[in-house]
């Protein structure tokens, strides 16, 4: 054979080992009877030697659960982002249906048939909001819906009235809450209140009333501030023209009275940090500006000799936000629980929904309350989780077991209850005990499989790898991506700990899971915002495995007993540090 040219050899090489292979099989073992031919013809690899046989079957499982992940990820992944980019393409409609009724409002005011086009406007954004909240798909409706709602038709989703939206819809929303605040007030001059018609849907089947809020609450509070700070600009803009508008200071004062008094409402909530919480610290500029537009007609009317627009008012008749400070200081009570109408010129009024606004924060310190309660709820589930990876490092699959079912009680009778009633909370705390927990799961089954009744302990992993659809728990792409990526570093840590004991088998073991995972993220592509950047890590865990394979080799060929490869002598350090912030 080795007599023979490249080219011959090339030719002749996959037969020489074939021949070798089957030389040495007949030294070690007699020839098989027909019985054991027949036996063997329905399982090819069973005459191979264990150690060969065990690898390829190894290899074999290993390929399919790759082929069979990255299909299913991929099915999940692609309905995701399908639903995302069709949410985002309705959240540019509703932008340009709002644009179009300012445009309307604007330029067609003044025109004949500027009230037909105005109207016409207004009913197409009305009809394009409705058909967007009945539209299931504009919603993450995971926790009542579950994972798989890809699978199911649209008419059998029922979404919950609280399921946040996706792909910008909610900030559309705002706007919309804005346009009529304010459009309502400078027809009526009161505030709009949040059980208003315009933001009531009909809904076939779902309530029992059948009808449904077309925003939130949150929604309805950041349109008001929103619509505060329209009403500064507008005064900034009639007041341009003071001198040709005489009813521009009554307008501005009229409007500045509103801000105070939304101002004193919003007062009253306790708003935890966050996008509202922004927004509400923004509104005393839009009533500096109003103060500040009215001062300045007044000193201008005063040197100009224009006395309509000179403002005289006593503290009674002045900023009811300070009125009613000097009533409470006078009077040692609060202002009554009714709605405040504040009388102006004796003709003027503004109504403020009082009542409703209340409804509002009561039902705002509610969710404050769950929002706690999980919270300290999710950190017994991720302990518990936590816990079971390290019971899984000393080889106590009996606990880790346990440490896992008793995570998965937690996220079942504590958790979910608290989601189905404010699915907004399901991000946060509650994915993060999510993606701990299919950590730990994913480290269980890779070392010891998923049957029952687990041995003690072991030192040779089974290396299966759970597919998303065998985990109890509903989770989205995002949260089991998580896990996997995480898992990596328990595999990393487990390599580290076999490769002390010179079990080179193990640490091959660890260094193909490891790069079908890398491959499997590599294959889906477009990952969540949260997956891509451990991607990276998932990387660099595979360098530092293979680092460590060819080192146990590099001791094997020399035939070293004691040899400590880089990673082994920081006792697993470095994947500790790599994966410090995902866990």
């Amino acid at each position: 054979f080795f007599s023979t040219t490249r080219s011959d050899r090339a030719g002749q090489w996959p037969m020489a080992i074939h021949r070798a292979i089957i030389s040495g099989l007949r030294k070690t073992s007699p020839l098989p009877t027909a019985a054991a031919r027949r036996r063997s013809s329905s399982s090819p690899s069973s005459s191979l030697p264990c150690s060969f046989n065990g690898i390829k079957m190894a290899q074999q499982s290993q390929l399919w659960t790759q082929r069979h992940l990255t299909t299913q990820l991929e099915d999940r992944i692609k309905f995701e982002d399908d639903r995302h980019q069709k949410a985002t393409k309705r959240a540019w409609q509703l932008n340009a249906a709002l644009v179009r009724c300012e445009m309307a409002h604007e330029s067609a005011a003044d025109s004949p048939e500027g009230a037909a086009v105005i109207e016409e406007e207004e009913r197409a954004l009305d009809e394009l909001v409705r058909e967007t909240v009945r539209n299931p798909h504009t919603y993450n409706n995971i926790v009542h819906a579950g994972a798989e709602t890809y699978k199911l038709d649209p008419d059998e989703i029922q979404v919950h009235p609280r399921a946040p939206r996706l792909g910008g819809i909610g900030s559309r929303m705002e706007e919309y809450a804005r346009h009529k605040a304010l459009r309502y007030f400078l027809a009526e001059g009161k505030l709009l209140a949040p059980d208003a018609p315009c933001f009531i849907a009909a809904e076939e089947g779902g309530t029992a009333s059948g009808r449904r809020n077309i925003i939130t609450d949150e929604e309805y509070l950041a349109g008001v501030i929103g619509m505060c700070h329209d009403l500064g600009k507008y005064g900034v803009t009639r007041a341009s023209n003071a001198a040709d508008d005489k009813d521009v200071v009554s307008f501005i004062k009229r409007a500045r009275d509103a801000v105070s008094l939304i101002l004193e409402e919003l007062l009253q909530f306790d708003f935890r940090n966050g996008p509202l919480r922004r927004k509400y610290d923004s509104t005393k500029y839009a009533l500096k500006t109003l103060e500040t537009v009215l001062y300045e007609l007044s000193v201008a009317g005063s040197v100009g000799g224009h006395d309509a627009l000179v403002i005289k008012e006593s503290v009674e008749d002045g900023n009811p936000f300070k009125r009613m400070k000097l009533d409470e200081q006078a009077n040692g009570d609060k202002p009554p629980a009714d709605d405040i109408i504040m009388q102006e010129g004796g003709n003027m009024s503004l109504a403020i929904p009082k009542a409703e606004i209340g409804k509002i924060r009561e039902r705002t310190d509610e969710r404050d309350k769950l929002r706690e309660t999980l919270i300290k709820t999710c950190r017994d589930g991720q302990k518990a989780a936590k816990q079971a990876i390290f019971a899984l490092h000393r080889g106590d699959a009996k606990r880790a077991n346990k440490l896992l079912c008793e995570c998965e009680k937690i996220v079942t009778d504590d958790l979910l209850p608290i989601l189905k009633e404010e699915p907004t909370l399901r991000h946060g705390s509650f994915a993060g005990v999510l993606e701990e927990y299919v950590e730990g799961k994913l480290f269980y089954t890779w070392l010891y499989g998923d049957e029952s009744s687990p041995p003690i302990s072991s030192n040779k992993a089974v290396g299966k790898i759970l597919l998303l659809d065998e985990i109890p728990l509903q989770l989205s792409t995002e949260d089991y991506l998580g896990g996997l990526c995480d898992l990596t570093g328990e595999i990393g840590r487990f390599a580290v700990a076999r490769g002390t004991v010179r079990d080179k088998e193990g640490v091959k073991l660890c260094v193909d899971s490891s790069k079908a995972i890398h491959m499997t993220l590599r294959m889906l592509g477009k990952l969540p915002r949260n997956v891509t950047k451990k991607v990276g890590t998932v990387s660099k865990s595979v360098e530092k495995l293979e680092r460590v394979l060819y080192e146990q080799s590099l001791m094997e060929m020399t035939g070293r007993k004691e040899f400590a490869t880089d990673v082994e002598a920081s006792g697993g350090a470095a994947f500790d540090a790599m994966f410090a912030g995902d866990n």
